[in-house]
């Protein structure tokens, strides 16, 4: 394994919260200091909201396990490679969902911002951290759901005060209905509450926090790549784009994000780009593997140049999944993924690419997790092993050496499918 020097944590004293361990790194926190708050206040109101989620779930925000996983990596062939895990499944709420929430509650506390009320669209995870964190606050919450949604989830977030809505698909409307509605919501006087860091970058800004920590533990050592589940794309642009911003692009691990093969948006996004560098769209995963080697570590002046078209006309890469999106991974279907470009850099800064995974992948996932682990993760949580398997089966490529990280991103709840 190779290594390269890490940089320590921005630590404080007495405290407890990973939140205030890595207060230097918060975006909300340098734009409140900025703003003429001090340390002492930021501080306090950290300690003071995870508290108050702490009185509400039982823990509050601290580092999560990150390590050798050896047994599965010896169960999937990875012969001579290392396989982290990073386990969200103890986490605030059974998620990394609740990162993100944090991450907006404190961007309001910071700017003493007095919502009338807060409103999240989800399928399930996200749904109920909000209502976790919005409890906390003391703030009312509409949670905008699918139709399909978990009655045991949606009566847990009902028990924490907030209103759930179900949402049926209109198909005269492209795109996601519980998303629609909170939109409705918002223009109707609603706060953003949500993990779309397009609506509400601060969810962005308390994912990150996963990657400081995934660093903290490692020190010295290199990561080598990361496969990563996507599903509306929190989770992966915080990740990669912690990440990139502590290592820089040179030290970065490849990133391979994964979808599902019902439901890949960002997948379609990507290889219309990559249509436009080369010679023709990819259309499977050892399609996308010659075309991302083809195109290497894109420097940052032409990636920049890159992300700027992206950004600039969006909608003729990334648009809403044409049919109602179906998978294993039920947590990973937003219709559109909605935070795509800092995990589009972190793939052409490094040299990877996305993958799409089939509900057999997710499911062999989903058993091996519990098999040769001890972490209770659900089919969600385990996707990025199903793109991991993907990527063993379809590209092959030689993973000797490297030391390749997962995120189990939330538990086995009541209704998930038996892993079996």
């Amino acid at each position: 394994m190779s290594s390269t020097p890490g940089r320590a944590p921005a630590t404080t004293t007495d405290v407890t919260s990973t939140f205030a361990v890595h207060a230097d790194r918060l975006d909300v926190v340098v734009a409140a200091e900025m703003a003429g708050l001090d340390r002492s206040t930021v501080l306090d109101t950290i300690e003071r909201l995870d508290t108050a989620v702490a009185a509400i779930d039982g823990q509050g925000f601290t580092p999560t396990p990150f390590g050798p996983q050896s047994a599965l990596a010896e169960a999937i062939g990875l012969d001579g490679a290392e396989l982290w895990v990073k386990d969200e499944t103890g986490n605030v709420s059974g998620s990394h969902k609740g990162r993100h929430l944090f991450g907006v509650a404190l961007g309001l506390a910071l700017t003493e911002t007095q919502p009338e009320r807060l409103a999240i669209a989800s399928c399930g995870n996200a749904a109920f951290a909000a209502s976790v964190v919005a409890a906390a606050v003391d703030q009312p919450l509409e949670v905008f759901v699918p139709d399909w949604a978990d009655q045991a989830i949606t009566d847990r977030i009902a028990a924490h005060g907030a209103t759930v809505v179900r949402t049926e698909r209109d198909p005269e409307r492209l795109g996601d209905p519980a998303y629609h509605a909170m939109v409705d919501a918002i223009a109707a006087g609603a706060t953003a509450f949500s993990c779309q860091g397009t609506d509400t970058p601060g969810t962005v800004d308390g994912g990150r926090t996963i990657a400081y920590e995934m660093l903290e533990t490692l020190g010295d050592h290199r990561l080598d790549r990361l496969v990563i589940q996507v599903g509306g794309g929190a989770l992966g642009s915080a990740v990669v784009s912690g990440l990139q911003r502590e290592l820089g692009d040179t030290a970065m691990p490849v990133i391979n994000a994964v979808q599902p093969e019902g439901n890949h948006p960002l997948v379609v996004a990507w290889n219309r780009l990559a249509a436009e560098l080369g010679d023709r769209a990819p259309t499977t995963n050892a399609e996308r593997a010659t075309a991302a080697k083809a195109l290497g570590r894109v420097p940052a002046e032409p990636r920049r140049a890159m992300l700027a078209r992206l950004a600039a006309d969006p909608d003729r890469y990334m648009a809403p999944w044409p049919t109602e999106p179906a998978s294993y991974a039920t947590g990973i279907l937003d219709d559109i993924t909605y935070d795509w470009l800092p995990i589009v850099d972190g793939m052409l800064a490094t040299g990877g690419f996305p993958l799409v995974a089939a509900d057999d992948d997710f499911r062999a996932a989903h058993r091996l997790g519990h098999t040769h682990t001890s972490i209770p993760v659900c089919p969600t949580g385990a996707a990025g092993l199903g793109g991991l398997l993907a990527l063993q089966r379809d590209v092959a490529p030689d993973l000797a050496g490297e030391r390749i990280a997962l995120v189990f991103s939330g538990h086995q709840r009541p209704g998930d499918p038996v892993p079996s």
